[in-house]
């Protein structure tokens, strides 16, 4: 087990209540992913934390199938599962890697808030690029930490480098513009349908791209 893993498997139980602060801005993107998205898509939400956008995203698919490195989130997001009784959607904890998934197997791929947290990203999204159908959709979320943020959000990144510093945060941070984002996308064989700034605080990248 990595030190990613551990410390996302720390922050299983109180993830759900630490997002909160940001309910309103994963609705506004739910709501925009769900536009690209229709009844016959076989998709995969990367990264998909406790499960609930993968399950609010559910309607809007014929399969969606949740993974991420984390077990404990892949036990929260398994239960919300079984509780809602929602039929379309699987999770299993793993990474984007594994050989389970086959090539050209997916309509769409969501990932939100990974990319700037991944230290091999560019070979991540090569293989996002290669579990697509041709014309498959790569639709992410991506905090950028160098464009504008608010004063209290300054505040409160100023106190988490120090942390990381100190190696209390054992992931990786890539410090990415919104036109860093779109370039590295592009650059993996993926045109960009959609590239739009979100503002909450931080500024936050919506991209829609397309295998090409």
């Amino acid at each position: 087990m990595n030190k990613a893993q551990k410390f996302w498997d720390k922050q299983a139980k109180k993830y759900d209540y630490s997002e909160r602060q940001f309910e309103s801005v994963f609705k506004e993107v739910v709501s925009k992913t769900k536009e690209y998205l229709n009844a016959n898509d076989n998709v995969m939400d990367f990264g998909c934390a406790t499960g609930t956008k993968t399950l609010e995203l559910a309607e809007a698919t014929k399969q969606i199938h949740g993974i991420d490195i984390s077990d404990e989130m892949i036990k929260v997001a398994t239960k919300k599962k079984n509780e809602l009784t929602i039929m379309n959607a699987s999770f299993t904890q793993g990474t984007i890697f594994d050989n389970d998934f086959e090539k050209a197997s997916f309509d769409a791929i969501i990932s939100y808030g990974v990319i700037h947290l991944l230290d091999d990203k560019e070979q991540v999204i090569q293989r996002i690029h290669e579990l697509l159908e041709r014309g498959g959709l790569f639709i992410s979320t991506t905090a950028c930490l160098k464009d504008k943020m608010a004063l209290k959000n300054k505040i409160e990144f100023s106190v988490y480098l120090l942390i990381k510093r100190l190696g209390i945060f054992p992931l990786h941070l890539n410090m990415f513009r919104t036109s860093d984002v779109e370039k590295l996308i592009s650059s993996q064989n993926f045109s960009l349908v959609k590239a739009e700034k979100i503002f909450h605080g931080i500024t936050i990248s919506f991209i829609v791209a397309r295998k090409q």
